[in-house]
């Protein structure tokens, strides 16, 4: 299996289990921010937490810059998705095997509006695709 290809990662359990996470994550953000703040947050707000939350996990600064509340909810997002390093050990999940799930959720974010070709396709995406995985 090759690392650098989110889809074979997608077929790998391990991998598929932190992605999951991270996608149950990001829809349960984007659930909050509809709810409580009644913002519709975009498939290019996701992509730039990601962005961010990469850019943390490899020794960037967090810009706690408070901004607008958009942008509020793409520092939160970013900020939960990069982990502390009591978390890796926690999860049993190491630094690198985590950034590569997190580029994998990121392909799939493009591909996902790419398909749907509107701003809310990958986001609409996780929507059925966490429902339906629910156990009642």
């Amino acid at each position: 299996m090759k690392k650098n290809n989110p889809k074979d990662l997608m077929k790998d359990p391990f991998y598929a289990a932190i992605m999951f996470r991270i996608e149950s994550h990001i829809h349960a953000r984007d659930v909050e921010a509809q709810n409580e703040s009644k913002l519709e947050l975009t498939d290019s707000n996701i992509k730039s937490s990601i962005r961010k939350a990469l850019g943390f996990l490899q020794g960037g600064k967090p810009n706690l810059d408070p901004g607008n509340p958009r942008d509020q909810w793409i520092g939160r997002i970013a900020m939960e998705l990069a982990w502390t390093d009591e978390t890796f050990a926690k999860e049993n999940v190491s630094r690198q095997d985590y950034v590569f799930a997190l580029l994998a959720v990121e392909s799939s974010l493009k591909t996902r509006r790419e398909m749907a070709g509107h701003s809310r396709g990958y986001l609409d995406f996780l929507k059925r695709f966490i429902e339906d995985r629910r156990i009642d």
